[in-house]
């Protein structure tokens, strides 16, 4: 049991500590990331172990979403702004942005 609390209280320290990062974007303060008009290495880090992952996962999810809409929108005549919105934004943004660029 008492490793399971220390366990648990170091996994919560780390969180805390690689999150606070993200707190400071959420006050307002967003230049935390940028130094010298350029991303920090905080936020090429944080890009590359969170934000790509998550946002791979989305590509993911919005092409499932556009293969099943398809229909629908050539129907509707939008498979223009349908493919746009759910494949070619997410692509964009997932491989090719610059690394630390929110």
């Amino acid at each position: 049991m008492r490793k399971f609390i220390m366990y648990t209280v170091v996994m919560l320290l780390s969180l805390s500590i690689s999150l606070a990062p993200v707190s400071a974007l959420a006050m307002g303060d967003t230049d935390v990331f940028v130094f010298r008009g350029q991303p920090s290495a905080a936020a090429m880090i944080g890009d590359v172990l969170v934000v790509r992952p998550i946002a791979l996962v989305g590509l993911g999810v919005t092409s499932l979403s556009f293969l099943i809409s398809w229909p629908f929108s050539a129907m509707g005549g939008n498979q223009d702004q349908a493919k746009q919105a759910l494949l070619k934004d997410p692509v964009e943004y997932t491989f090719k942005r610059p690394l630390g660029d929110f």
